[in-house]
């Protein structure tokens, strides 16, 4: 518990099941904040507002977090480089990061990249179904707050106001659409589309490759001469044949 001069020289990390050893000299200026706080923990209530338990006699402290990001975490630690994990939502492993003390400025640019691109792609999602939900609830309080004035306008006034909700196109579907199609012809990985997309434009090329190198053979010349003679001599044929 205590990190003084009678505190075990090595501290136990257990995140989701990894076990990470490191002294507490090392542990004191560690590059991540969360870690950094376990030196200076005097209590039990110090120790389990930073870790989700800790065992006393092996010094051991359970962090119930993503392992495998924690790894990565460990590799920018070790080497200055914070990527991604691959087959990981980008959000989800910005949680992780901000749960250990980091934020998306250490990251390098081209994640920074992708990670601006989803949180504006979910941004731009949520603000739609937001807005489309707080439609009706806003219509309601309109009309309990507005009773007498709503009854003055009559049903047309109601007909009308279907009629524009429905002609009206959801906030920000247009932009969201092209950013989904933009993602889709420039980055393969983004969904299943775009590896179809990209599959099928790579058959398109090796077959078109393909058919120009066959073209070159000489059998392919030769097979190509004598349609070509072929249809020569059915078309003289064809005009030497009285038209009466």
């Amino acid at each position: 518990m205590n990190f003084g001069r009678g505190g075990p020289s090595v501290v136990v990390l257990n995140v989701g099941g990894t076990r990470y050893s490191f002294s507490r000299e090392v542990l004191k200026d560690f590059p991540l904040r969360r870690l950094s706080r376990l030196h200076g923990c005097l209590s039990e209530q110090d120790v389990l507002e930073v870790c989700d338990d800790y065992d006393r006699e092996r010094n051991e402290y359970f962090f119930d977090r993503h392992s495998e990001a924690f790894g990565f975490i460990m590799l920018y630690v070790r080497y200055g480089h914070l990527r991604f994990v691959p087959h990981m939502c980008e959000l989800s492993f910005y949680n992780e990061m901000i749960y250990w003390g980091l934020e998306a400025s250490h990251l390098d640019y081209c994640c920074q990249r992708r990670l601006d691109d989803r949180m504006s792609d979910t941004y731009t999602s949520y603000s739609a179904d937001d807005l489309q939900a707080a439609e009706p609830a806003a219509g309601a309080a309109w009309g309990s707050g507005s009773t007498t004035a709503s009854s003055s306008r009559g049903g047309a006034g109601a007909e009308a106001g279907e009629g524009g909700g429905r002609a009206a196109p959801p906030p920000g579907a247009e932009k969201k659409w092209l950013e989904r199609m933009r993602r889709t012809f420039e980055e393969p990985t983004s969904s299943l589309a775009a590896q179809i997309l990209a599959t099928v434009s790579i058959l398109f090329v090796i077959v078109s490759m393909v058919v120009l190198c066959a073209s070159t053979m000489p059998e392919w010349r030769a097979a190509e001469n004598r349609s070509m003679e072929e249809q020569s001599r059915y078309t003289a044929d064809s005009l030497r044949e009285p038209s009466g």
